[in-house]
């Protein structure tokens, strides 16, 4: 899940953009997420991402 991470770095979410910005970050997070564990699902659990 490292990549995922990424998103996390923008400098608009570190300098407090936002909620709605906030908001699609999130969203974008939770699709890439799902698509991510689409392609590999021996790394998922039942514990939520």
């Amino acid at each position: 899940m490292i990549p995922l991470l990424i998103i996390f770095e923008f400098p608009s979410l570190r300098e407090g953009a936002n909620k709605q910005v906030i908001s699609s970050q999130a969203d974008s997070l939770i699709k890439i997420s799902r698509i991510w564990a689409d392609f590999f699902p021996a790394n998922t659990s039942n514990q939520p991402i």
